[in-house]
C-alpha cells in the first residue's frame, strides 16, 4: 500500500493549494467589484451634476422670464457655483472616507477632477456594462 503519510501529505498539499488559489481568485473578484462600484458611484455623481445644471438652467430661464435684474442673475450663478463646488468636494470626500487605508492603492482619484478623469478613462467599460443587460 505504500507509506500512508505520503498520501496524507499529498492531500494536505492539495487542500492548501486549493485554498490559496481560491483566496487569490476571491481577492481578484473583490477588487474588481470595488473598482466597478467606484465607477458606478462616480457615474451616479456625474448624472447628479447633470441634473443640477438642468435645474440651474431652468431657474435662470425662469428668472429671465420674470424680468429679474442682472445682479440677481449674477448672484444666482455665483451661489450655484459655490453650491456645486461644495457638493463635488463633499461627495468625493465622503466616498473616499468609506474606504479603509489599506484600499488606497486601488482608489485612483482624490478629488472631483481626478474622479471624472478616472470615469472618462473607463467610459468604454461603463458603456459596455450598462448595455450588457440588453444583450443577455
Amino acid at each position: 500500500m505504500g507509506p500512508w503519510w505520503l498520501y496524507l501529505l499529498v492531500f494536505i498539499f492539495g487542500y492548501l493549494t486549493h485554498k490559496t488559489f481560491y483566496f487569490f481568485r476571491s481577492m481578484r473578484l473583490s477588487l474588481g467589484l470595488i473598482r466597478v462600484s467606484q465607477l458606478v458611484s462616480l457615474a451616479v455623481l456625474a448624472k447628479a451634476m447633470e441634473h443640477f445644471y438642468y435645474s440651474h438652467t431652468a431657474r435662470i430661464r425662469q428668472m429671465r422670464e420674470d424680468n429679474q435684474s442682472e445682479d440677481a442673475l449674477k448672484e444666482c450663478r455665483r451661489a450655484f457655483g459655490k453650491e456645486i463646488t461644495s457638493y463635488q468636494d463633499t461627495a468625493i470626500k465622503e466616498m473616499l472616507m468609506l474606504y479603509p487605508k489599506s484600499y488606497e492603492p486601488i482608489v485612483h482619484f482624490s478629488d472631483w477632477k481626478s474622479g471624472m478623469h478616472h470615469l472618462n478613462d473607463n467610459k468604454e467599460f461603463m458603456l459596455n456594462m450598462l448595455t450588457q443587460e440588453s444583450h443577455d
